[in-house]
């Protein structure tokens, strides 16, 4: 896998309150070490990360700002804090392994249990390179913190941190709260996935967002759980970053790519929500998809664009009966999804591409609605 190293001096968290594990987080702001966040990131080495040489690994340079961790300001860069700087990673040693080794029937997870920390909180917008995904620096070394969701306007950090009386914003995870799952639960959930993507005669498809349907004897089930599409997810992108073959992949077969990666995200996520490249990085590294602080995931040759086919919806304007609708769902997530990054603008991309499946799950799931959608074929 292609790495680089990047420094991590800096912090990135606002203050964060006790999680209680799948419960939506509190935030508030506070600041960690460096040694604290890589004990979280990597876990002594135990987690699930971009392991091998695959065409997929981290990639990226630059140099991160220093912080010093003052006055309850926000710093740039930290994601999670260890309680006593002791607690194991939740990535299991077997991820991205051909065979699953280790995996419950193959020897067990050794620590049963055991969370990420027990601290989640909100993680700042930054400037990103949108072809790397990586927090923009200023000739200083300094950090662009976005104050607004469009990153329109920035301020720089000063020695890392956020300048007094500057609101940031912050990237809302949601649901996605379950990536702190302990590891038993991440453990089950994927070996429920692949047992349905498993199973004599299945035969796997997609849904119109892009995620996993499997159909045995004729009945077709999507993959709904955001547990089993985090699970999913989180073997399917390291295998993607290896040269050994993960169960995800092997199960996926021709979708084993990270389009459909894209479409598991969206399947963690609220419906209602969005994802941003700020969310996808933070993501990455809370989950392990990368295992420490100064490795990033490398969507190199990734592209994207809009080929969804129409779809039919329900709406009745003013309390009148419902009337069937016709939508063309690439018009309507232009409209309401802006227009697609750049072709190269891989990381970019890809948070589009999870964020479009994200409107279409939302779409799919809304049985009537009260107005005409954009892109509506009359």
């Amino acid at each position: 896998m292609k790495t680089s190293t990047f420094n991590l001096r800096g912090i990135v968290i606002a203050s964060a309150t006790a999680l209680t594990l799948m419960l939506g987080p509190a935030f508030v702001s506070t600041i960690f070490t460096d040694n604290t966040f890589a004990q979280a990131s990597a876990a002594e080495g135990s987690g699930k990360g971009a392991q091998g040489a695959g065409q997929h690994g981290a990639q990226g340079g630059g140099q991160m700002p220093g912080a010093g961790g003052q006055g309850g300001k926000k710093g740039v860069g930290r994601v999670l804090e260890e309680e006593d700087g002791g607690d194991d990673s939740d990535r299991p040693a077997w991820a991205g392994q051909p065979g699953g080794e280790g995996r419950p029937g193959g020897g067990g997870n050794p620590h049963p249990g055991v969370v990420k920390g027990d601290e989640y909180g909100d993680l700042i917008v930054l400037l990103r390179d949108p072809v790397t995904g990586l927090p923009v620096v200023d000739e200083n070394g300094e950090y662009q913190v976005c104050l607004d969701p469009a990153c329109t306007s920035t301020v720089a950090t000063v020695d890392g941190e956020v300048p007094d009386g500057v609101t940031t914003v912050e990237v809302d995870f949601g649901r996605a709260a379950v990536a702190r799952s302990p590891s038993q639960v991440v453990d089950k959930a994927l070996d429920d996935a692949l047992a349905k993507l498993t199973a004599d005669g299945v035969v796997i498809s997609t849904d119109p967002s892009g995620r996993i349907t499997y159909t045995v004897d004729g009945v077709t089930a999507t993959i709904d759980s955001p547990l089993e599409n985090l699970a999913l997810y989180i073997d399917l992108m390291t295998g993607l970053a290896s040269d050994s073959t993960s169960e995800a992949e092997a199960a996926l077969g021709d979708l084993a790519t990270l389009n459909t990666a894209a479409a598991l995200l969206a399947g963690v996520a609220d419906k209602t929500g969005d994802i941003s490249l700020d969310y996808v990085f933070y993501q990455n590294l809370i989950t392990d998809v990368v295992t420490n602080p100064d490795t990033y995931y490398d969507y190199s040759g990734f592209s994207y664009d809009r080929s969804f086919d129409t779809a039919t919806y329900y709406v009745s304007i003013d309390g009148a009966d419902p009337v069937l609708k016709t939508i063309d769902l690439d018009a309507y997530l232009q409209a309401v999804n802006g227009s697609l990054p750049p072709d190269g603008d891989y990381a970019a991309l890809f948070a589009a591409a999870a964020d479009d499946a994200l409107e279409v799950i939302e779409f799919t799931h809304t049985q009537v609605y009260t107005e005409l959608l954009p892109g509506t074929v009359e």
